[in-house]
């Protein structure tokens, strides 16, 4: 019975300590990660809940970060994706050699330059994705449709012949 009150006490504690450890004056507050994922990762997921507006705030400024590790440069105004990882960088780390997705765009051009595809392929895979996408919108429509049926029809009764 004495132990509950001071792990509410202790819980309390935590709550009102700070989620990340404050900047210094003029300095930006170091999450120790520019991955949003990894920064997640750390958090449990009950100070999630608990500081929902400071995880958030923390994952918004991650992500406006040079995903370069160590790289503190803003990409919010100015920044690269790179097609290949999916990642954004500054104009510094932009390139694929720079940021570590060198050898494996290397590898990949080199694959599309020696085994080109034809143009009957590509139209063949254009095709194909179109027709997945028409596919698609039309299980889409087949789906709002039995929503929108069973929303209005459900009072009435089928007929039975015979």
């Amino acid at each position: 019975p004495a132990d509950d009150p001071n792990k509410a006490s202790t819980s309390k504690k935590s709550d009102d300590a700070p989620l990340f450890p404050p900047a210094k004056p003029g300095k930006r507050v170091d999450y120790g990660t520019n991955n949003t994922l990894e920064l997640l990762e750390r958090i449990p997921s009950q100070v999630v809940d608990l500081k929902l507006d400071d995880v958030l705030t923390a994952v918004k400024e991650v992500d406006n970060l040079c995903d370069y590790p160590r790289c503190k440069t803003k990409t919010s105004l100015m920044g690269q994706d790179c097609q290949h990882c999916k990642k954004r960088f500054c104009f510094k780390h932009g390139l694929p050699e720079v940021h570590g997705c060198g050898e494996e765009i290397k590898r990949e051009e080199r694959k599309n330059f020696l085994h080109p595809k034809t143009a009957k392929t590509i139209r063949q895979e254009e095709d194909v994705k179109n027709a997945k996408k028409r596919l698609d919108a039309k299980l889409k429509d087949m789906q709002v449709g039995r929503m929108q049926k069973t929303s209005t029809g459900g009072g009435s009764k089928k007929k039975k012949g015979k």
